[in-house]
Parts: C-alpha cells; sequence; structure tokens
C-alpha cells in the first residue's frame, strides 16, 4: 500500500506532466505569421470607434473631457470605408456620465477610399472649418490601417522596425501639420481570443512636433506643442482584418487666442479604443 506522501508525489507528478502536454499542445497550435490584407478588396467588417480627449492644466489637475465616437465600417465596394453614429460628448467631471452628447450629423454617412487625399483640406469640404477632433478621428483610422498592413511582409518577431518612409510633417487639411519623428513598430507575438489566433503589433513614436491653427468665427485658435503615442493592434490570422485597437496618446501644448495676450500650457491625454462588431 501506497504512503500518503507516495501519492501526493504521484498526483502531482500526473498534474504536472498535463499540465506541460497542454502547454506544448497550445504552443503547437499556434502558427506564427502575419496577416496580410489588400485595403480595396477586403471582407466587409464594422468597429465601434471611441477617443476620449481628457484635458489637464500643466500640474496634472483635471479641467474636462470629451469624447467622440463612431463606428467604422471597411470593406465596401470599391474598397470604400465608411463612418456612421458619430457622436461627440463632453462634460466638466473627471468621472460619471457626459453631461451633452451632440450627434455630428455631417460625419454620419461620410465614405472615402485610402486612393483618396485625406490631407487634403478639400476633402472635408462637407466639415465645419472647427471640427478637428472629427477629422482627427479619421486621420486615426487611416494610421491604424497604415501600421496593421503597411509592413507585414517587412516585420519580423519582436525585431522592433523603424517605419522611416512614415517619418516627417503630415499637412492637417490646412489646420497646420503633425511631425511624426521615429515610428517604431515591433511584431510582439501570438495569441487567442475566443478560439480565434491574432498576431499583436506594437507602435510608438516620441517627441513628435505638432501644430494647428483653427479659425473659428472673429477668434483665432493657435497651439504648438509635442506628442508621444503608442499602443497595440491585435490582427486576426483566421479573418485577415483588425480585431482591436488600443492607443494612447499624452500631448503637451502651449495655447493661444488672437484676442487674449497671455498663453496657457495644457496637457491632453488620449485614449482610443477600437472594438470588431462584425
Amino acid at each position: 500500500m501506497k504512503t500518503k506522501e507516495e501519492l501526493f508525489t504521484v498526483f502531482f507528478t500526473i498534474l504536472f506532466l498535463t499540465c506541460a502536454f497542454l502547454a506544448s499542445g497550445q504552443r503547437q497550435s499556434i502558427s506564427f505569421v502575419l496577416p496580410s490584407n489588400d485595403l480595396q478588396n477586403r471582407q466587409q467588417h464594422q468597429y465601434q470607434v471611441e477617443t476620449d480627449h481628457l484635458n489637464f492644466n500643466i500640474y496634472g489637475d483635471f479641467a474636462s473631457r470629451m469624447r467622440i465616437s463612431g463606428k467604422y465600417t471597411s470593406g465596401l465596394p470599391g474598397g470604400k470605408v465608411e463612418w456612421s453614429d458619430v457622436y461627440m460628448q463632453r462634460s466638466d467631471q473627471p468621472e460619471g456620465p457626459f453631461s451633452s452628447k451632440e450627434s455630428l450629423d455631417y460625419v454620419n454617412g461620410f465614405s472615402y477610399t485610402y486612393e483618396q487625399n485625406i490631407l487634403a483640406p478639400e476633402f472635408f469640404a462637407g466639415f465645419p472649418n472647427n471640427s478637428v477632433e472629427a477629422k482627427n478621428l479619421v486621420w486615426d483610422m487611416a494610421g491604424m490601417e497604415f501600421f496593421a498592413w503597411g509592413h507585414n511582409d517587412t516585420l519580423q518577431l519582436n525585431v522592433p522596425y523603424h517605419a522611416n518612409q512614415a517619418n516627417g510633417k503630415v499637412e492637417l487639411a490646412g489646420h497646420g501639420f503633425f511631425d511624426n519623428r521615429d515610428i517604431i513598430l515591433t511584431w510582439k507575438g501570438m495569441t487567442t481570443n475566443t478560439d480565434e489566433t491574432l498576431a499583436m503589433i506594437d507602435f510608438r513614436t516620441m517627441n513628435n512636433k505638432l501644430e494647428v491653427q483653427v479659425d473659428m468665427g472673429d477668434r483665432h485658435f493657435q497651439t504648438k506643442g509635442r506628442s508621444h503615442y503608442w499602443g497595440t493592434i491585435w490582427l486576426s490570422v483566421d479573418q485577415q482584418c483588425i480585431d482591436r485597437i488600443e492607443l494612447f496618446e499624452d500631448v503637451v501644448l502651449e495655447i493661444g487666442w488672437n484676442d487674449q495676450a497671455e498663453k496657457e500650457l495644457v496637457d491632453v491625454i488620449r485614449e482610443m479604443r477600437v472594438t470588431k462588431i462584425y
């Protein structure tokens, strides 16, 4: 008859071998491949996009927050993408429900292809001049599509890749510029989610210079500063599409108005979440 100590030894040995076997099988079931996609010819998918703007003074004291959100549909005929159900919400409280919600009707139904010049002023002909946040929604998703699909034949596992062709000043449809200094993409590995295999791509770029000017009736708003942004894109290997995205940005700005002598230093934190609906 086995002693209690021997029974425990046998039990934990079997448990260890079972866990090792399952882990080994799981590793073997994941193929380390990056999916690819043709932006002009792909399956249709829809995403919920939310971007929170959290405004602070330079000492980290909360000032206000704003959320812009909408549905982004890709893979439409002719390679088009389209926005719908776009809203802007505002609050002067750091937490809780937003105090106001506005439908951005000029964005709803807005469709285009990535063969168009999305940085030209005429591209946003139907947008109000001061709708920088709505235009930024379009530019954010364009950047994420580029990071997701623009370097699949170049990225190597856990090797940082400097996307030099994407660096430099980007004109912001007549509002100023954003200067990407050093975009780094890294294929971090593979994971699974509800039996779906996902590839993970990290992106980051620091100390990017920006300047923005906006005419608001008889007042002129101008700001300049620097941006750090980083995040992760999860790509579905099985469906050859974006599964989800997280982006974080920290922007320190000097802002001023033409009718005010003093300028103000502010810190804006942006958090963007993209989740696949179908």
